[in-house]
């Protein structure tokens, strides 16, 4: 099989309609047995066959493509990298939890992060991708953003007060949680998600 390539002048791929899907399918090949960390664009171009810029002209990144490959419209990484740009160290918490519950109440969205939790819960191989995924891809860049003394150990528990979130208010739908609105919630949360992002005496 001819691999196929970029068209430099123009940056559009030329050869096969199937690339996208090519590349698609290794990557959750890949993903499934070699998890998230330790698989490279490289490993997943060669099994699709396909010169590895073009995961970078259709996928942008490796997370982009685990994006395409969860079918997330928008991945907590990008809703992170989106908040961070553009709100002061003080208002980071109340964001953060606005931001979370306005892609969630997205059912679209919801329903595709919801997939993912379910299949960490039933494989191993599944369960090992999202959290690779979610220590490299949120709690790394979380604790690059906040910085300081312990900024791994404060980004992990961070990371904790979403995941309890997006499991008790989505999946298990527990009350009142489930149908308090996303306001009272902020509110509630707030305080305690500003104390874990705060160096340890500042909270």
């Amino acid at each position: 099989m001819i691999s196929t390539v970029v068209n430099k002048r123009r940056g559009r791929p030329s050869g096969p309609s199937n690339t996208r899907e090519r590349i698609l399918a290794a990557a959750r090949d890949r993903f499934e047995h070699g998890g998230y960390a330790h698989t490279s664009l490289r490993s997943i171009a060669a099994q699709a066959d396909v010169d590895h810029s073009l995961i970078t002209y259709y996928f942008g990144s490796k997370e982009g493509l685990f994006r395409a490959v969860a079918e997330l419209a928008l991945s907590p990484a990008q809703g992170f990298d989106l908040v961070a740009a553009r709100v002061p160290p003080e208002h980071l918490a109340q964001a953060l939890l606005r931001s979370a519950l306005s892609a969630w109440d997205r059912p679209g969205y919801r329903d595709g992060l919801a997939r993912l939790f379910a299949d960490a819960l039933t494989s191993e191989a599944a369960l090992r991708v999202l959290r690779e995924y979610l220590h490299t891809e949120m709690i790394g860049r979380l604790t690059e953003h906040i910085g300081g003394a312990d900024a791994g150990r404060r980004a992990a528990t961070a990371a904790t007060l979403f995941s309890g979130l997006f499991l008790t208010r989505y999946l298990l739908q527990l009350e009142p949680v489930a149908s308090l609105p996303a306001d009272d919630v902020v509110a509630q949360l707030t305080p305690a998600l500003r104390s874990a992002l705060a160096p340890r005496g500042l909270s």
